[in-house]
């Protein structure tokens, strides 16, 4: 009876000692350690030609990332620029940014990676696939290490608005044929269109879906 007990506690035991061994283990920038932390600022710039209407061009932030077992990561990201209540148009240059990270090429001296999540430009919207500000990005970065704890880094990521904003622009496509050929916007879309030409206007518009934009980051970051 007592044979089960011993092997509990020599377990449990062992599973301590190996989290103090790995909570004990010097975390590097270029650590092979389970978890890394990591905390920096960023400088985002989104080209004049495709920035989002009331959005600034040069944004400033922070950011934090959770490396995992190497070849993983995680980062949070806020921009800091204006109010977000203010800029209910800003879709596609988003004040907070979830993401996920491979590392594809994790060595001493730097890291190629590729990371990708969705963006809100209110916070309530960051977790909702389906939110009115949500959108998505994705794009490939480059970290690299100028010592033990301190990384500098860039990459660029493409977003695309989320099903929300496709659905305002559908539904905005169809109204405007509808006020076209009826000359006001009847009760109903399908009075004066037919199921074919909803259709044809809901499939042009996922086709042009598309890359909308395109944002510059750079990063400089300490790993904890």
């Amino acid at each position: 009876m007592a044979r089960p007990q011993m092997f509990s506690t020599a377990t449990f035991g062992l599973l301590t000692a190996t989290a103090g061994l790995v909570t004990a283990t010097a975390a590097h920038a270029d650590s092979d350690s389970l978890f890394t932390l990591g905390v920096g600022a960023q400088y985002a710039h989104v080209p004049e030609s495709v920035v989002d209407a009331e959005a600034a061009k040069r944004q400033f932030g922070v950011f934090s990332r959770v490396k995992m077992l190497r070849f993983l990561g995680a980062e949070f990201s806020t921009q800091m620029d204006e109010d977000p209540g203010t800029q209910g148009e800003r879709l596609l240059s988003p004040r907070y940014q979830i993401s996920g990270m491979v590392n594809l090429l994790p060595t001493e001296y730097f890291n190629l990676f590729v990371v990708g999540g969705t963006g809100a430009h209110l916070a309530g919207d960051l977790f909702k696939i389906d939110g009115e500000s949500t959108s998505f990005q994705a794009g490939p970065g480059l970290e690299i290490f100028l010592g033990d704890h301190v990384a500098i880094g860039a990459d660029v990521r493409f977003r695309t608005p989320g099903p929300s904003k496709i659905r305002e622009d559908i539904n905005a496509r169809i109204e405007s044929e509808v006020m076209t050929h009826a000359g006001s916007a009847p009760p109903s879309y399908s009075q004066a269109l037919t199921d074919q030409k909803v259709q044809q206007i809901e499939a042009e518009e996922r086709r042009g879906l598309g890359i909308h934009v395109w944002q510059a980051n750079f990063t400089f970051g300490v790993y904890l």
